[in-house]
């Protein structure tokens, strides 16, 4: 192997166009792998240059992959001739740092350094001319050292196109981080060096812990929010449904905090796909070759089943007012302290319905639950033996959601009694309770359509954070102007422990 790798570096016919698709060398493996490392993100820089997102975590190990046999796939997704020669520019963000989760304690091996020089002579003239602007972010000692190479060695033209971030709050400095397809992997690494992603005109409140759990419509009504109407699409759709432990099995906790804040932020492109499911974005404006672009996208460069499931109970927990507040809670120890009371329809309706005279349940506790909790929850447990998550499992799942007083102890308390209603409820809601409390069972599923008004795809922003200083007045102290020397300390290279996230809750400080 070792030798194979000496022989690989002393070579000169790297291979700047893979073999055609219907010729039987093609590979469809070094297709996938090369579709992981390079894509196109879909909507153009804001000076209408492509952006092609190098994502360094998705680079293979040299030591089992054949890298001059992958670097055609890679330059073949880079713009063709006919392109560049009608004069189309194009800019790059390389991702140069973290691994994929679960492989952070073992490194891969890089190819040898005369590899990149060589790879960098098989670019054509006009694709290196056309290249605008290389975005350098989380960059490391092995990238450091090979941008000295390029600038010195190869082109010193290739420093001037050359931009150094550190995080993905300071690439917000110069493009809108919400109009691109970033991948796990960048999110992931750039939690461990900053608590938080914070954007221009871009972060705060849109979907969690917010004054209107409902935002209005263009219509004038209220809708569900778009987290909720995407995880719930997500989840619903064949085979997702069928997914054993649904809301009991954790999902990926620090994946969870980045998706509930790519949300809150706007982010367009959040990739659902498990089990080959796929969901549908909305056709954003500008966008070029949307379907095809996301369709490309790997299962392990999306988010699954199970984190769509726990962002769902996070929007339940981070209510500003949780669904049953402390204040109903002699109500609900008169009703159901008696824990061999059956509870019937009748009783239910009288809690829960919006039209209830009686409740004592906030107006909005009462709209969440028949507009959205019960109706989600009565479609799963309809699969229990599928998923082997009936009405009791589910209500186990969620109670302690629904709760959050001064008084943990009174909390457990009641969440005992709440998940014996929510049980209740659950089997009862497609036998009668939806119609007693006024609710269609076809309201649900189009409540969950796209909605056909643009305006409704985002949900508006709450509380909209000070602008940061634009990019160019900004000079981050990576850019070329500082950048006199290499450092060989990596960002990514250790294995201190980052401190816990902040709560992110509403004025009652409640967190997940």
């Amino acid at each position: 192997m070792r030798a194979h790798l000496a022989s690989r570096l002393r070579s000169s016919s790297l291979s700047a166009v893979p073999p055609p698709q219907s010729s039987s060398e093609y590979s469809n493996s070094l297709a996938k792998t090369a579709a992981s490392i390079l894509y196109r993100s879909p909507i153009p820089s804001q000076t209408e240059h492509p952006i092609y997102i190098l994502n360094a975590a998705a680079f293979p190990d040299a030591d089992e992959v054949d890298f001059d046999k992958l670097l055609p796939y890679v330059l073949a997704r880079l713009p063709g001739e006919e392109e560049l020669i009608t004069g189309t520019d194009y800019e790059v963000i390389f991702f140069a740092g973290g691994n994929p989760d679960g492989a952070t304690s073992s490194k891969k091996n890089r190819p040898g350094w005369g590899w990149f020089i060589q790879a960098y002579h098989v670019l054509s003239r006009a694709m290196r001319k056309r290249l605008q602007k290389l975005y350098i972010v989380h960059e490391r000692s092995w990238v450091r050292i090979l941008v000295e190479m390029f600038s010195t060695i190869v082109s010193p033209k290739f420093r001037r196109k050359i931009v150094h971030v550190s995080s993905l709050t300071s690439l917000g400095l110069y493009v809108p981080l919400e109009d691109l397809l970033i991948p796990p992997s960048a999110y992931l690494h750039d939690r461990r060096l900053s608590p938080d992603i914070n954007v221009p005109y871009a972060s705060g409140r849109r979907a969690f812990a917010v004054k209107q759990p409902f935002p209005k419509n263009a219509a004038g009504g209220t809708r569900l929010p778009r987290v909720l109407r995407e995880t719930t699409t997500f989840l619903l759709m064949e085979p997702n449904v069928k997914t054993e432990g649904i809301f009991r099995v954790p999902p990926h906790a620090r994946l969870r905090e980045i998706l509930r804040e790519a949300y809150d932020r706007g982010q367009k492109f959040i990739v659902w796909k498990d089990y080959q499911s796929f969901l549908p974005l909305p056709k954003y404006p500008k966008a070029q070759d949307q379907d095809y672009v996301l369709d490309e996208v790997d299962q392990k460069d999306a988010y699954n089943v199970l984190l769509a499931a726990g962002l769902i109970k996070l929007w339940y927990s981070e209510l500003r007012q949780p669904l049953f507040p402390d204040f109903t809670y002699r109500e609900l120890k008169t009703s159901f302290k008696d824990p061999e009371l059956q509870i019937t329809v009748e009783v239910l309706t009288e809690l829960i319905s919006p039209t209830s005279e009686w409740s004592k349940l906030p107006m909005m506790s009462r709209e969440i639950l028949v507009r959205h909790l019960l109706p989600l929850l009565s479609i799963i447990a309809s699969r229990a033996e599928e998923n082997k998550m009936t009405a009791e499992n589910l209500a186990v799942c969620f109670a302690p959601a629904l709760v959050c007083g001064p008084d943990q102890l009174e909390d457990a308390k009641i969440s005992s009694m709440i998940r014996r209603i929510l049980t209740a409820a659950i089997e009862l809601w497609s036998k009668g309770l939806a119609k007693m409390c006024g609710v269609d069972l076809e309201a649900f599923p189009k409540e969950l359509l796209l909605p056909s008004n643009p305006t409704d795809w985002e949900d508006p922003l709450e509380a909209p954070r000070r602008p940061l200083q634009q990019a160019d007045d900004y000079e981050p102290q990576t850019d070329e102007k500082h950048f006199t020397g290499i450092i060989m300390q990596d960002n990514d290279d250790t294995d201190e422990v980052p401190p816990p996230l902040p709560p992110r809750g509403g004025s009652n400080g409640r967190t997940a």
